[in-house]
């Protein structure tokens, strides 16, 4: 699907689907729509198959290759079914399938793509059709280290994909069920690709905060989560007259990430998008109870001492799991002093509903306040007033245990000093 063929569908504009692109579908307010429904989160089975190696490489978003064994099993429809370990309702839209590096001979070429609401529910079609590659003979070269950089209204077009479209689907499902009938070369004993995504809209989660606020209000942003946004509640920092108050004290900065096996975008950690940073924390050591430790180190570019008055995370575009839960955000006055620490603890977050952020979109926020037409969480420090020059944001937990850390942007709201 090229852009030209969708054109009032515009991420930042229309994050629920746009009434003129699929008339039939009657899709709910307050969803946004996502790359894929489906990610490293979703218990994952298959079908149809011998034996599989890689079966999550197929959601990783990495170029990283799916194979099924299909041996005296051609005329036996073969795929994957994901179920979501949380609560998530969506609705697909398309599918979307990555070559792989192998023959063009082992491309799944038909495909059906099914949902059931929970696992005790049976399975519904919301749609088949034949699966038409954008370049017909290219490969995708293999590599978890190559990732796949779509949007809902397009594949990445660095590699070569084909999708089928449900324009009329306005059904909800929390499972789906993918299934491909026929590899190109019928006789062939093997199935393979890269990468596999649903693009669709994420629901909102069920009413933890009121279900009247949508996600464009910041739904978790209540009053009792950030009692100190405004410069009048810190009558106890004194901060220099000359001081000025900006929205983030670590932007532009140099980002250098630790506890990370590999990390992704580290800058567009702190840049004024909700472009995401990725952690992966493949091979890394885990704390006594199972969680992973990881982090950013910023040096802010303007090289002045800073006073740091509300911390500021806003989601990315899927993985609720992969949010931080718990943090410690410290300082220090230049690169060999010790690190101090300004503040630690539970986001509010944590044990409530948070909207999602597409990828990408402008975040437009002040020292008073974040961005409200995001989805973001804060924490303030009203009595702080020590200076650093270098900060050092750590995770200590994120919500599911999960082996990706991802976040959309921190903010650092506070005073620099002249």
């Amino acid at each position: 699907l090229s852009p030209s063929e969708s054109p009032s569908k515009l991420p930042s504009d229309s994050p629920t689907l746009n009434p003129s692109d699929s008339p039939t579908a009657g899709l709910p307010d307050g969803g946004t729509l996502v790359s894929s429904i489906i990610d490293s989160d979703s218990s994952i089975s298959y079908f149809g198959c011998n034996s599989v190696s890689r079966s999550s490489a197929s959601v990783d978003g990495t170029l990283e290759k799916f194979h099924c064994d299909r041996t005296n099993l051609n005329d036996v429809p073969a795929g994957q079914i994901f179920s979501a370990p949380y609560v998530q309702a969506t609705i697909a839209k398309k599918v979307r399938i990555y070559a792989g590096d192998a023959g063009t001979g082992l491309d799944p070429i038909g495909v059906m793509l099914e949902g059931r609401i929970n696992p005790e529910a049976q399975w519904e079609e919301i749609g088949s059709g034949d699966l038409e590659y954008s370049n017909n003979n290219a490969r995708n070269e293999r590599s978890s280290a190559l990732y796949v950089e779509s949007t809902y209204e397009i594949g990445d077009v660095n590699y070569t994909y084909a999708e089928v479209n449900f324009p009329s689907n306005n059904k909800v499902y929390s499972d789906y069920k993918v299934s491909f009938s026929a590899t190109r070369n019928y006789g062939s004993s093997r199935l393979q690709f890269a990468e596999l995504e649903i693009p669709g809209l994420l629901l909102p989660p069920p009413p933890t905060p009121p279900p009247t606020l949508s996600p464009s209000e910041s739904p978790t942003k209540s009053p009792t989560a950030h009692p100190t946004p405004a410069p009048t509640p810190y009558p106890t920092a004194a901060v220099a007259d000359s001081a000025q108050a900006v929205n983030t004290v670590l932007y532009p900065g140099s980002v250098q990430s630790f506890g990370c096996s590999r990390t992704v975008r580290a800058g567009d950690a702190i840049s004024p998008t909700t472009e995401k940073f990725f952690c992966d924390h493949l091979d890394m050591p885990t704390t006594p109870d199972g969680y992973w430790v990881d982090g950013l180190i910023i040096s802010p570019a303007h090289g002045k001492l800073s006073v740091a008055k509300d911390l500021r995370l806003y989601t990315h575009n899927n993985c609720v799991n992969c949010d931080c839960v718990e943090y410690l955000l410290e300082g220090r006055v230049d690169a060999t002093s010790a690190w101090e620490e300004i503040g630690s603890g539970d986001f509010p977050w944590k044990e409530a509903s948070i909207c999602r952020n597409v990828r990408g979109l402008p975040i437009n926020s002040t020292f008073e306040s974040g961005d409200t037409d995001r989805c973001y969480d804060s924490v303030g420090y009203p009595s702080h007033s020590t200076p650093y020059l270098d900060y050092k944001y750590t995770c200590l937990r994120t919500r599911g245990k999960h082996r990706y850390h991802q976040l959309g942007r921190i903010e650092l709201a506070g005073f620099i000093l002249g």
